[in-house]
């Protein structure tokens, strides 16, 4: 037998760290206890995230990356549920895992969809002498952090349609997970005008966003 699940996590700022549950049971209720129970990512190396032989976890065959950070529920087992509870989510940890009982033959693949919706998002826009572009023209920036996986990136004029001409780039450091995005449009000097710089993910819709008018009011 064999399922797949999917199974979305967006975090942010507040939530980063917390547990996420991976389903995984049986569909008629069945002592697990003393089952072998096994739950892998294929494309690591070691592949197991958690190991159950007689009753106990084995640890020797864990990948480091999720020593610690997994479990099984006793309570849970004893009716033919196996759903894996995973603590300290990171970013590192979206992929697809198998839930596997050798003895029964019986499979099922969960995926877990990890994002982070920006924490930090500034815009401004230069007007005055000194700090027009080239074409003389007001230039609005924006510019997020925090993000993952890569943000896109839209401008939006006061009637809500999307502007077109942005210099638009997205950034992951060295030793970050998440990404930054930033972008310059040029607009037309007119007093009262507003626009919206918009950073969002297509896959979860989160989203954050922010006006500016301008006079340079956010």
């Amino acid at each position: 037998k064999c399922g797949l699940l999917l199974v979305f996590l967006i975090l942010n700022g507040s939530e980063f760290h917390s547990e996420v549950t991976l389903p995984c049971q049986l569909e008629s209720v069945k002592d697990l206890r003393d089952l072998v129970v096994d739950w892998a990512r294929h494309d690591l190396k070691p592949r197991y995230v958690h190991i159950r032989r007689d009753g106990l976890d084995l640890l020797i065959d864990q990948n480091s990356l999720y020593l610690g950070r997994t479990r099984l529920s006793e309570r849970g087992l004893a009716y033919g549920d196996l759903s894996l509870t995973l603590s300290r989510v990171r970013l590192s940890d979206a992929g697809t895992y198998h839930c596997f009982i050798p003895q029964m033959d019986t499979r099922a693949e969960v995926t877990l969809h990890v994002g982070e919706s920006g924490h930090t998002m500034n815009v401004c826009i230069f007007y005055i002498d000194g700090f027009v572009n080239h074409s003389g023209s007001p230039e609005l920036r924006c510019e997020s952090r925090g993000w993952f996986p890569e943000p896109e990136l839209v401008w939006l004029d006061s009637e809500g349609t999307v502007l077109t001409g942005a210099r638009t780039e997205a950034q992951r450091g060295v030793n970050e997970e998440t990404f930054s995005v930033s972008s310059r449009l040029s607009v037309e000097q007119s007093p009262g005008n507003s626009f919206t710089c918009r950073v969002r993910h297509q896959e979860t819709r989160q989203s954050r966003e922010t006006n500016i008018s301008i006079t340079g009011q956010t």
